[in-house]
């Protein structure tokens, strides 16, 4: 716009605001809207309030009832419509009728004379003046608080492995532990080196070799810019502002997790280790969980997660760590046990809707036994001090653990040795409420908890969604949502997030209503296991459960697949956990309503099981099962695929074609119903695995195998990949056959006595015949016979088998083993010290299936399964094929 446009538009303005603020004087005006007035409607003169003139807002009120009623004549109605407009109290008025005002703002008297020109009213330059002020300190504050560039470094070098430089204005500058990295300052490691930088909010960054960062801090937010390599993240937890990982083609945002970033030529791959990850790249925005992996190429494949941090530094820290867990875990093994409950009272007072039935005893005790072991143990560990330090929630802002305790040790005080959870069909949504029902055992229950409640923080004048329910407090009030019930009656308290639930539990203890979950069923079947003492009980109605989940999808193809997978025919789950002379023994029990049908029935009623003759008693590892005909299994699987909308009929057919054979008939029909796979040997070079199947036709077998090697060596030789070979040799009368090329190791096979032993070489095969020759096997071992749980059953349907610990202390003393330090062999030791075998059993039974083991199966000693691994990390000579 021009200076002259622009002038023009101010000389109007100018001549509209004298105008509007030019006031006639007051006779004149007065006579003027008397001839008007009688001109428009004199007769509305009479209807309407007396008001000869309207000098403010109190004459407009007055016509505000006239003018809603639409009876006010033109003239006046658009002046009290212009007065509305500029007056917010009387609009409010106006609008809202009946309602009290907080202000009345009269017109301003006029500041002119008549035929005298105003000048222009300044209320509106400082209004404006208001807005834009408002809005600078509010543009500042944002820009501060998320722009900002913080002043002071971006992070400190901790430690230092080889060479870390700062490659900044051309300047190439070593960095040494204890310096600091400004902002946006490149920093290099060199070949062979690792670093370790920490944030300024504690966060750890371990870089490789050959890896490039930047950092960049805006308000609470940090970028680390990785430009090539591979860094661990150990992200510390903050309650403001979010940690990010940019590697140009994805973004990584994280707050209080552990996790990787690998950047080079073919793009960034993210692996998960600790919490949860948000990932972008490109269109592509995900969540990743533990264990999760996600690359930004299609180029880039997955990898084992162990890999990814093979390189890291701090195995050394994370193995001490699991031999201190593990120290840990043996001293709790001495708090003693609650003891077993052969009778449940509460049972009956649950709801007859119950579909989850759990009942624990009061380790409350126990809790308070175990916090001092672990503090009696924080004090001469160093290494768990460290960890702690970093772990305890207190740190965080959260509440000690110390806290935590006692007031957990405090309230079990009041409880009986029973508390029982339920979740309670209640219909509608949501379609189950939790249930607490203990027993009390002293009095006082009630003052603490109102003592505990009025510690918890909450905004003022906010009433508590916690209601407590004595017996003279009446029936519980109609449930908001969030609202939290405890019933309290002499002997007995009840938690629920709804009031009728609650007022059935107090029917029933009053004997006013019949009896609840024992009444049914399930009820019996939980009280079935009371019989036997419980320590741990939990029970799931899975028939129930699964008819609500059908009633939600409706559709006949959903329904016949449930069919066919047998899920529909699911009744009960109970699981058992309970300590007898010393040991856990743990149950869990699947039961079905008649015969397992679909993938249940492949399990086949416990059997001897030959097949575990041709394993010494020295296997690492095992796992055996007998099930019914592979063909049967088979069929089930097509007819399963072709209830979910599949064709794989249509599919095994055209696979047939390719193969020049008949799955069914070739493969499945000449197979037995007994399968066995064991590590049993040496873990180098090759890990010495045994796979053993009974084999009801083996000449057929051996047909249809040369068939397939010989249709595979075609394929391979069209896509110019190694040759398949099947070569067969006689030795002592057993004949060998060996398949080689297109496999990463070779397959070396024999049939004996009925079945097939595969292994990667002859000389495991061979052993596993001498072995059968011989009865040295571990099925025969007295020591594996020990590890069964004692029961009715002379045979198993299936199980596994572990006895990892001698064969990590053997490789402790194997010649590679010289290049762990003493601290590593020390936790390496720790680790084995007590590590014990143990078999996990599954039966098959007419209509359940039923799982048990004794020992450490169900203790979940992470340790024992963490051990190739951790190895494998400490080890650099260790193949990547022997870790699990």
């Amino acid at each position: 716009m021009t200076y002259e446009s622009g002038r023009k538009e101010l000389d109007v303005d100018d001549a509209i605001a004298a105008v509007r603020d030019d006031v006639p004087a007051p006779e004149v005006a007065g006579e003027a809207a008397a001839r008007v007035w009688e001109r428009l409607c004199p007769a509305a003169i009479a209807a309407a309030p007396s008001t000869e003139a309207i000098g403010g807002c109190a004459d407009v009120r007055l016509l505000l009832d006239a003018h809603r009623r639409g009876e006010l004549p033109a003239a006046r109605a658009l002046l009290v419509e212009d007065h509305l407009r500029d007056c917010v109290a009387c609009r409010a008025a106006f609008l809202r009728p009946g309602r009290r005002n907080l202000a009345l703002l009269a017109w301003p008297p006029s500041t002119s004379t008549a035929g005298a020109a105003a000048p222009r009213p300044w209320r509106a330059h400082a209004v404006a003046a208001s807005v834009l002020l408002a809005a600078s300190v509010s543009a500042w504050v944002v820009r501060q608080a998320f722009f900002g560039v913080p002043a002071g470094p971006r992070a400190a070098v901790q430690s230092v492995a080889g060479g870390l430089l700062r490659v900044a204005a051309g300047d190439v500058v070593p960095l040494l532990p204890g310096q600091e990295i400004g902002e946006g300052e490149p920093v290099r490691t060199g070949r062979d080196s690792r670093a370790v930088l920490r944030l300024r909010d504690g966060s750890l960054v371990e870089m490789s070799e050959r890896a490039e960062l930047s950092l960049l801090a805006r308000g609470a937010d940090t970028t680390i810019q990785l430009s090539r390599g591979r860094i661990i993240v150990q992200a510390a937890k903050r309650r403001t502002g979010h940690l990010r990982v940019a590697s140009g083609d994805c973004t990584v945002s994280v707050t209080g997790t552990v996790f990787s970033v690998n950047h080079g030529l073919k793009g960034s791959r993210v692996s998960v280790f600790e919490g949860h990850v948000q990932v972008a790249g490109g269109a592509d925005e995900r969540t990743l969980a533990p264990g999760d992996q996600w690359a930004t190429s299609a180029a880039m494949e997955t990898v084992p997660l162990r890999d990814e941090i093979a390189w890291s530094a701090d195995a050394d820290r994370h193995l001490a760590l699991l031999a201190e867990m593990k120290v840990l875990r043996e001293r709790f093994r001495s708090v003693p046990d609650p003891g077993l409950r052969y009778e449940s009272r509460l049972l009956a007072l649950v709801p007859a809707e119950a579909v989850v039935f759990a009942s624990v005893p009061n380790y409350g005790e126990g809790l308070g036994e175990a916090y001092r072991l672990f503090e009696e143990r924080l004090r001469e560990s160093a290494v768990l001090r460290d960890w702690w330090t970093q772990a305890d929630p207190a740190r965080h802002g959260g509440p000690a653990l110390a806290s935590v305790i006692e007031r957990i040790r405090s309230f079990s005080s009041f409880l009986g040795e029973e508390i029982v959870l339920a979740a309670v069909d209640v219909g509608g949504r949501p379609p189950v409420r939790p249930l607490v029902v203990a027993e009390v055992r002293r009095p006082g229950l009630r003052e603490f908890l109102e003592g505990e409640l009025a510690r918890v923080p909450r905004p003022q004048g906010q009433p508590s969604h916690v209601h407590i329910l004595g017996e003279s407090d009446g029936a519980a009030p109609a449930s908001a949502e969030g609202d939290v019930f405890i019933l309290l009656r002499p002997g007995l308290m009840a938690v629920s997030m709804d009031g009728p639930t609650l007022q059935g539990v107090a029917a029933r203890l009053d004997g006013g209503a019949p009896d609840g979950l024992a009444a049914t069923p399930f009820g019996a079947r939980i009280a079935q296991a009371y019989g036997d003492g419980v320590g741990l009980l939990a029970a799931a109605d899975l028939q129930r459960i699964s008819a609500r989940a059908a009633a939600g999808r409706p559709d006949a193809r959903h329904a016949q697949a449930l069919r066919q997978a047998g899920i529909d025919g699911l009744r009960y789950l109970v699981f058992e956990r309970k300590q007898v002379a010393e040991e856990a023994r743990t149950t869990a029990v699947l039961a079905f309503d008649g015969a397992p049908r679909g993938i249940a029935s492949w399990l086949a009623a416990p059997a001897p099981m030959g097949a575990l003759d041709f394993v010494t008693p020295s296997a690492q590892g095992a796992a055996a099962f007998v099930a019914k005909s592979p063909a049967s299994i088979l069929d089930d699987l097509v007819a399963m695929a072709a209830a979910a909308g599949g064709h794989p009929r249509e599919e095994l057919l055209s696979l047939e074609s390719k193969l020049d054979l008949r799955i069914r008939e070739d493969l499945a029909e000449t197979l037995g119903g007994e399968f066995a796979l064991a590590l049993d040997g040496p873990l180098f070079p090759t890990p010495a695995w045994k796979l053993i199947a009974e084999v009801n036709d083996p000449a057929r077998l051996q047909a249809s195998i040369q068939t397939l090697v010989r249709r595979a060596g075609e394929e391979a030789a069209r896509a110019g990949g190694a040759a398949w070979t099947l070569e067969s040799e006689d030795v002592g009368g057993q004949t060998f056959h060996a398949i080689r090329g297109g496999l990463p190791f070779e397959v070396h096979y024999a049939y004996a006595d009925g079945y097939v032993v595969a292994a990667p070489s002859r000389a495991l095969v061979m052993r596993a015949l001498q072995a059968r020759a011989s009865g040295e096997t571990l099925a025969r071992s007295d020591s594996f016979r020990a590890l069964f749980l004692p029961d009715r059953d002379v045979n198993v349907s299936g199980l596994l088998y572990q006895n990892v610990g001698p064969t990590v202390r053997s490789l402790l003393e194997a010649p590679g083993a010289g290049a762990l330090t003493g601290d590593q062999r020390r936790s390496m030791e720790a680790l084995t010290r007590d590590a014990r075998p143990t078999v996990l059993c599954a039966y098959g039974e007419p209509s359940a299936v039923r799982v048990a083991g004794l020992g450490g199966v169900f203790d979940l000693d992470t340790s024992d399964l963490a051990l190739p691994m951790l190895l494998e990390r400490l080890w650099p000579g260790t193949p990547r094929a022997a870790a699990p």
